[in-house]
C-alpha cells in the first residue's frame, strides 16, 4: 500500500510539472474543448564554399577587388547575416575591407544592421573589396567571422 501511494504521488507531481492547467467542462447538451499548440522547427544554415584553399588570391590593382570562389548560404528559414574580421589587428597598416559581396548582395559588417536574406538562400561569387592597397608589400591573411541570426 505504501508503494502504491508513493507511485501515485510521484505520477501526480510529474504530471503537474508538465500540465499547463486544468479544464472543467460542464456537461449540458454539448461540451467541447479545443487547444492550440505551437511547434518550433529548429533553423539550420548550410554553407558551401568552392575555392582552392592552397591558393593566394590576387587583388586587382584598379578595382581593389579579389574574388574567392562561389559561396552559398542556404537555410530552411529566412535569416540575417553579418561579418567581422577576426584578425583585424594583423592586417597591413592602413588596409581595411571596403565591402564584402556574395553575388550582387553586400554583406553587412554591422551587428546592429545585418544583411537580411529573405529568400533563404544567398549564393554567388565572393568578392572582397579593399581600401587603398598601394602601400601593401607583403602577402597577408584575412579571417572572416560570419554570424547568422534568425529573421
Amino acid at each position: 500500500m505504501k508503494r502504491f501511494f508513493v507511485v501515485i504521488l510521484a505520477l501526480a507531481i510529474f504530471g503537474s510539472i508538465f500540465a499547463a492547467g486544468t479544464i472543467n467542462l460542464q456537461m449540458t447538451p454539448n461540451a467541447a474543448w479545443t487547444q492550440t499548440l505551437t511547434f518550433s522547427v529548429k533553423q539550420w544554415i548550410s554553407v558551401t564554399w568552392d575555392y582552392d584553399e592552397t591558393q593566394a588570391f590576387a587583388i586587382d590593382d584598379s578595382s581593389r577587388i579579389a574574388t574567392i570562389g562561389n559561396l552559398t548560404f542556404q537555410s530552411n528559414k529566412k535569416f540575417k547575416i553579418y561579418y567581422g574580421i577576426g584578425n583585424v589587428s594583423q592586417l597591413p597598416y592602413g588596409l581595411s575591407i571596403s565591402a564584402l559581396r556574395v553575388g550582387n548582395s553586400i554583406i553587412s559588417n554591422d551587428p546592429g544592421n545585418p544583411t537580411e536574406v529573405t529568400t533563404k538562400k544567398l549564393s554567388g561569387i565572393l568578392a572582397v573589396e579593399f581600401s587603398d592597397i598601394s602601400n601593401v608589400e607583403q602577402d597577408f591573411q584575412v579571417k572572416f567571422d560570419f554570424t547568422f541570426l534568425p529573421f
